[in-house]
């Protein structure tokens, strides 16, 4: 195993040496793994920061922030399957103090990236060692609103752009303002930082900054700034649905209705500015209405309905999550419509749908669906809807890859579309196919005892991980599907030799 190209910023040394799966793409060699690595040691402006972006006791971080990038490469393609055993593992220990924490994996443009406490690493696919990192004296924080999220979405603390290869961070800039860095994820270069500030808190709870991002811009509040250096590109107006750092519906017409933060990834070039929910007749939330923009014009926004809320037995958005052990006791579940590679879900003939459910009292689950691209409703591109040949409930899985539609019938497995191909497929045919990133989609990491697995939708393991033994508390495991790899994620504590408590993350390169 050759060595890291920056040991002198890693947290443990990968172990690999075990081969790939048949049937996986070809990989093309990445420039990027065979580079020489830069490094540059940033000085960024100090600033006081609010009791979370303080260091925990004993934790010392690097006074300043520093970056060691890679020259960029070509990404290999997402594996279509997994492996037929491990091919690498890496443990990161969370006490480290360059580390802190970690705050998820999430998947870039060249392989999977890791978010910490303090920044961000880029692992190799190939290998699990670390390509490039960033770390900064400050602590990350929320960046897509308030509460606890997803680990797959690294709990809102990073968010990633549509095509993955920009990775904006918050973090710590004082009472009220919130730094924000982006990446380039090839190379772990800082593009810029953008300082935000004045927005609101809610509920006493804390700092409640919304992000959004498209492959072009990020929206900071009402800021929206290039990608590409931090220049402003618009300031939006005031949002008349915020009143005193929540939202409200402003709609008049309606008897009941919510206005919703959109979530953190608007369209490829679409902003999305609001998210406001009703149900048109007699049943439960069934109708949304998406106020979107082209990023090239923030300004020029346009109000589109018929879009199928998320169902809520299945998760919210980020922020405001309901997913179980993540719940906030009085936060309101969150409908807004899931969005997967800047598509998203919408009633077939929205006029007609609307007065099916308005007047004729219609079963939102007996309409038909298709799947829609955000900006080909702004004129962004032309691309066509897609037929889903199905209806039923739209439901959010954090990590996907692909839209899926439950059927109203239970014992039906609905469909899965694939943004990607715009292919649809019958749920059950995916999982029965054991390739795709529908079948990738349909897998997760369970923990039996002292056994980690991958299991599919039936309970089976499909790859047996490790056994731990009994000293192991599990907190998250999940999968992620980067280009190059999929991994395996697994977040957990374990007790030491000497009784005390050790954070790990392990991470297994398994496709």
């Amino acid at each position: 195993m050759r060595p890291s190209p920056t040991a002198d910023n890693d947290v443990s040394a990968p172990t690999t040496g075990l081969v790939a799966a048949p049937g996986l793409r070809t990989r093309r060699l990445r420039a990027a793994a065979l580079a020489v690595v830069l490094t540059v040691v940033l000085v960024l402006p100090t600033l006081t920061g609010c009791g979370d972006s303080l260091p925990a006791p004993g934790h010392t971080p690097t006074a300043t922030a520093v970056s060691s990038t890679v020259p960029s490469g070509v990404p290999a393609d997402i594996p279509d399957t997994l492996a037929e055993e491990i091919r690498w593992q890496r443990v990161i220990d969370e006490d480290n103090a360059e580390v802190y924490h970690v705050n998820g994996v999430m998947a870039g443009a060249s392989g999977p990236i890791v978010v910490t406490a303090h920044g961000a690493l880029g692992l190799d696919p190939d290998t699990g060692e670390t390509t490039w990192s960033f770390r900064d004296p400050e602590l990350t924080g929320s960046i897509t609103g308030y509460g606890a999220v997803s680990s797959e979405r690294a709990r809102g603390r990073a968010v990633l752009s549509p095509d993955g290869t920009r990775l904006v961070i918050g973090l710590g800039a004082g009472t009220f303002g919130t730094r924000l860095v982006a990446l380039d994820t090839a190379t772990g270069e800082v593009l810029f930082e953008h300082l935000v500030t004045g927005y609101a808190i809610v509920s006493e709870r804390s700092v409640d900054l919304h992000i959004q991002v498209t492959d072009h811009v990020v929206m900071a509040e009402r800021e929206v700034v290039s990608l590409e250096d931090g220049s402003l590109v618009a300031t939006l107006p005031e949002d008349p649905a915020v009143v005193d750092g929540d939202r409200t519906c402003v709609r008049t017409d309606l008897d009941y209705c919510s206005s919703y933060w959109p979530g953190s990834q608007g369209g490829h070039s679409t902003l999305i500015l609001d998210s406001t929910c009703w149900a048109p007749g007699d049943t439960d939330t069934s109708w949304c209405e998406l106020t979107l923009a082209p990023d090239t014009d923030p300004t020029a926004s346009r109000q589109v309905g018929g879009f199928v809320p998320i169902d809520r037995t299945t998760g919210d958005a980020e922020g405001q999550s309901n997913v179980a052990g993540e719940n906030l006791d009085d936060v309101f579940p969150v409908l807004t419509p899931p969005i997967i590679d800047g598509w998203t879900v919408r009633y077939s003939d929205s006029d007609a749908a609307y007065t099916a459910l308005s007047t004729n009292g219609a079963d939102p689950l007996a309409l038909p669906l298709e799947a829609v691209s955000l900006d080909a409703l702004v004129d962004a591109d032309d691309a066509a809807p897609v037929p889903l040949g199905a209806s039923g409930r739209t439901v959010r899985d954090y990590g996907a890859r692909t839209l899926a539609i439950v059927g109203a019938d239970p014992s039906s497995a609905g469909v899965i579309f694939d943004p990607a191909t715009r292919q649809v497929q019958d749920a059950d045919e995916a999982v029965e196919q054991a390739v795709g990133p529908g079948y990738l989609d349909a897998l997760a990491v369970t923990r039996s005892g002292a056994d980690l697995d991958v299991t599919g939708p039936d309970g089976n393991v499909v790859l047996h991980l490790t056994s731990d033994d009994a000293g192991v508390e599990v907190s998250d495991a999940y999968l992620v599907q980067a280009p190059g790899v999929i991994v395996a994620v697994d977040h957990h504590r374990r007790t030491t030799a000497q009784g005390g408590k050790a954070d790990e993350t392990v991470i297994f390169g398994i496709g």
